[in-house]
C-alpha cells in the first residue's frame, strides 16, 4: 500500500477552504478537543487493520474535484451516503462559494454530523481533533453566514437530523481512525462493534439536537441584547 498522509486532512483543506479560524468554528459543535499543534513530520504507512481500511472512493472523489471535474459534484449528490465526511465538506464549501449557500450550508452540516459521530464510535479520542479541523476550515464562511439568521439554522439543521435519520450510510466510518495518533503506532484499530454504530448515530443526532438548540438560545439573547 502507497504511503498516505493522514487521509484528506492535507494541503487540499487549506487550498480550497481557506486558513482556519477558530472562532468561526459551528457553533452546534463545541465539544470537540483542539486540533494538536504539532504536525506529523512525514507520511505515514498505515499498518495492520489500517491498511484495511478502505477510503479509495473517497479520495478519487476529491481528486475529481481538485482536478476541476465538472461533473464530480453531481457524481456525489447521486449517492452521497457513499462517501466519507471530508468529501461532503469538500463538496459543501465549493457550492456555498458558487451561491448555492442553503445547499452548501446544509451539505456542511450533514459532513459536521457524520464525523462527530463517527469520532464518537473511535476509542482513539484523537481522532476528534481531526473533526475539530474540518470545522475550522470549512466553517470560515459557512459558519458565520449560517449563525447570522437562527431562524435558517434551525431549519437547515432539522433538515439535516431528519434526513440523516432515514439514511443508510454506505461509507466505512474508520476513515476517522486514519486521523488519530494510533495510526503512527498501532497495528488494530480501537472501534466500537459495528453492531453498534447505528445506536451511537442516534445518540449523537440527539447530542447534535440539543447542542442546536443551545446555540440557537445564545444567538437570539446575543440578537436581542441593547447595543452598549
Amino acid at each position: 500500500m502507497k504511503k498516505l498522509s493522514p487521509l484528506l486532512l492535507c494541503a487540499l483543506l487549506a487550498a480550497c477552504a481557506g486558513k482556519p479560524d477558530s472562532s468561526t468554528t459551528a457553533q452546534t459543535d463545541n465539544k470537540e478537543k483542539p486540533a494538536p499543534t504539532t504536525e506529523q513530520e512525514g507520511p505515514i504507512t498505515p499498518k495492520g487493520e489500517f491498511a484495511q481500511i478502505d477510503v479509495s472512493r473517497s479520495q478519487q472523489a476529491m481528486d475529481d474535484i481538485a482536478a476541476g471535474k465538472a461533473e464530480a459534484i453531481n457524481t456525489i449528490l447521486q449517492s452521497p451516503n457513499d462517501y466519507a465526511p471530508p468529501v461532503l465538506y469538500l463538496m459543501s464549501a465549493i457550492m456555498f462559494d458558487n451561491d448555492y449557500q442553503d445547499q452548501g450550508t446544509f451539505w456542511y452540516y450533514v459532513a459536521q454530523l457524520r464525523a462527530r459521530s463517527d469520532a464518537n464510535k473511535s476509542g482513539d479520542d484523537t481522532t476528534h481533533a481531526a473533526v475539530s479541523q474540518l470545522n475550522q476550515q470549512f466553517g470560515l464562511r459557512i459558519g458565520p453566514h449560517s449563525t447570522s439568521n437562527p431562524d435558517k439554522l434551525q431549519a437547515i439543521v432539522s433538515q439535516v437530523l431528519q434526513w440523516d435519520s432515514e439514511q443508510t450510510r454506505n461509507y466505512d466510518p474508520r476513515w476517522i481512525a486514519l486521523q488519530g495518533q494510533d495510526v503512527a503506532t498501532q497495528t488494530t484499530v480501537n472501534f466500537a462493534p459495528e453492531d453498534k454504530w447505528q445506536e451511537i448515530n442516534a445518540l449523537t443526532r440527539n447530542q447534535y439536537r440539543q447542542g442546536l438548540e443551545q446555540a440557537l438560545t445564545d444567538l437570539r439573547n446575543q440578537q436581542t441584547e441593547p447595543a452598549k
